[in-house]
């Protein structure tokens, strides 16, 4: 007892301490678990983080979805409600409490269901059940169509409006079989197991029903029958709920509509298209049928109108009219000629006469009496011109003479003997010297510069 009252200090945990240690072991036991029970106290923070409570009859559990995930959920949770959660337990050790760290929540009915659906599309998937090289192309134009669904019900009346409202022609056959509940699944590869599916009797296959919960369509989710679509020798096509929905069925179908009223439109856009390409390819070959008329119709014509040249009457005209335009060009060659001839002869006698001794002398007559007026005239001008230069020259020797440049002022300085007296140095040395002008001379006394 003493030893119990009085333990070895590092046998003592700190409260801390204990806690981490509590944490690791329970986060790494727990870190990834399913849980289902009941919500309960259910609140969500501003911050988009959602607490609640998890339980069941006998214990509850904290839990706590972060915002980041509680986005990705297609719905909200409420009080009461039964899911199914994937997280992680956690401790948070302010408080020393533990709480699951929720990942995922699933309503719990549809939690089973859907793990039980992801197992079997993994394993169809796997043995190549959903492979698109064992997709069946689609009929062009299907005129025989067997809806498996129930006859009661509104999808199969939805179907048949449609095709009726787009003017389908074609026949439909009614397979019925339940489409919900347990012996849905039986019945429905009975009908795509028919006698009329096998021997190919239909050009296509419709299985569909209306929307519904998982439960509902469940029996398009069942194995035997998306296997039974798959060996379907009929191509098929699976409209199956709403747009929302996916079943098995629409991987294992040849072709995926999403609704009922999806199906017929596809199928009556499939015959109108056909409709509507046959018109088109109608219209094309009228046209290249009244072408290729009026191409033969044109070479007829050519050949007849080739026939109609070579016949003998024909050949007989054309030669006719080929003599007739040869006599007509032999005329205008021999008028051609004797006028080219007429002319030449007129030209020779022209030249002939402008040869004659008379005309020549006529004109020999005339060519030197235009020489003589040429000479005249030439004679003429050469005195003016020699008598208008000899006054020029004269008036240039009269203004160019001593007398003339006398006129203009100037003086002739002389000595006594008559000596020129050309600088006043020469001046200087003489006593009297005479000034002669253009009128007469004086004398002048000679007065020497100091």
């Amino acid at each position: 007892m003493d030893s119990l009252l009085q333990p070895d200090s590092s046998h003592v945990f700190a409260v801390s301490d204990l806690t981490k240690q509590i944490k690791s072991i329970l986060e790494s036991e727990f870190n990834q678990v399913w849980v289902q029970g009941e919500v309960s106290n259910l609140r969500a923070q501003s911050s988009g983080h959602v607490y609640f409570s998890l339980k069941d009859s006998n214990s509850q559990l904290p839990c706590v979805l972060f915002a980041r995930d509680a986005v990705g959920q297609s719905f909200n949770l409420e009080d009461g409600m039964e899911v199914l959660l994937l997280g992680a337990i956690s401790v948070y050790q302010p408080h020393g409490r533990y709480q699951l760290i929720t990942k995922i929540v699933i309503k719990s009915g549809e939690g089973r269901l859907q793990l039980q659906y992801d197992k079997i599309k993994r394993q169809l998937a796997s043995e190549g059940l959903f492979d698109s090289n064992r997709k069946q192309a689609l009929p062009i134009l299907p005129q025989k169509i067997g809806v498996i669904t129930s006859p009661t019900g509104a999808a199969v009346r939805d179907f048949i409006k449609i095709l009726k409202r787009r003017n389908f022609f074609g026949n439909i056959t009614i397979l019925p079989a339940r489409v919900q509940g347990e012996e849905a699944p039986g019945e429905l590869v009975k009908m795509l197991k028919s006698k009329m599916v096998q021997d190919c009797k239909l050009d296509l296959v419709v299985l569909t029903r209306g929307g519904g919960s998982i439960e509902d369509l469940w029996a398009f989710n069942d194995e035997i029958v998306v296997r039974a679509i798959s060996s379907c020798p009929v191509p098929t096509i699976s409209a199956v709920g709403h747009e929302i929905d996916t079943v098995l069925s629409d991987y294992a179908a040849d072709i995926r509509a999403e609704t009922p009223s999806g199906a017929a439109e596809l199928i009556s856009s499939m015959q109108l298209d056909t409709i509507r390409r046959t018109q088109n390819n109608a219209e094309n070959l009228f046209r290249i049928i009244k072408d290729n008329l009026y191409l033969k119709t044109q070479c007829l014509h050519l050949l007849q109108s080739r026939i109609r040249f070579l016949r003998p009457t024909r050949q007989v005209e054309l030669t006719s009219m080929r003599l007739d335009d040869l006599d007509t060009r032999l005329k205008a060659s021999l008028r051609s000629y004797w006028l080219n001839y007429h002319a030449l002869l007129l030209q020779m006698n022209n030249r002939l006469e402008e040869h004659h001794p008379k005309n020549r002398l006529r004109s020999a007559k005339k060519s030197i009496q235009a020489a003589r007026n040429r000479l005249n005239l030439s004679t003429k001008v050469s005195v003016r011109q020699l008598t208008e230069r000899l006054h020029y020259n004269d008036n240039r020797l009269q203004n160019s003479s001593l007398h003339a440049t006398l006129k203009r002022g100037y003086a002739i300085i002389k000595k006594d003997k008559g000596t020129l007296i050309t600088s006043a140095q020469l001046a200087n040395r003489c006593s009297n010297v005479s000034a002669a002008f253009h009128d007469g001379s004086v004398e002048l006394e000679v007065i020497k510069s100091k």
